[in-house]
């Protein structure tokens, strides 16, 4: 899509496409998604929707809460930006230092068998103050997901609110 800005804003949004959005305004921006998943209530979740955008590696989750609202993101795009950075490109480590140098420092590295080869070792990089998680697989980047900061009853909050 012309025009499509694939920058992280932790605790925000991606690009122009905020934290607390509808599923229509993620259309809007993106296109149309190449499926929806509906997922039912259940004793452990609220009723809530995926859009899955496979053209530029974009997941989108929805939480149902007074209407559905953009919650978390998921990207697999090489292209993502950063903090200025193609975080797709950095090591651990550099993500770590790119993290700490824009305020964030709270993190862990979460050891983790890979689902393809239990052999294989991956790691969760994971930001509790940034709501950000970072799968490296064989020491390379390969899924991000962050999310909105919710309050107790999960509704979207905004600072600026």
């Amino acid at each position: 899509m012309k025009g499509l800005t694939l920058e992280i804003k932790p605790l925000e949004g991606f690009g122009e496409l905020e934290f607390g959005s509808t599923p229509d305004e993620a259309i809007r921006y993106l296109g149309e998604p190449t499926e929806e998943e509906f997922i039912e209530e259940d004793d452990d979740f609220d009723e809530s929707m995926i859009q899955y955008f496979d053209d530029h590696g974009i997941s989108i989750f929805y939480e149902e809460v007074d209407g559905l609202f953009l919650s978390n993101v998921e990207t697999e795009n090489p292209e993502t930006i950063l903090f200025g950075a193609k975080v797709f490109e950095l090591t651990i480590d550099e993500v770590i230092n790119l993290m700490k140098e824009n305020g964030y420092s709270d993190y862990e590295i979460e050891e983790i068998d890979l689902e393809d080869n239990e052999e294989e070792k991956g790691q969760w990089l994971i930001f509790d103050d940034a709501l950000i998680d970072f799968l490296f697989e064989e020491g390379k980047l390969s899924n991000i997901n962050w999310g909105a900061p919710l309050d107790d009853d999960d509704y979207y909050y905004d600072d600026e609110d």
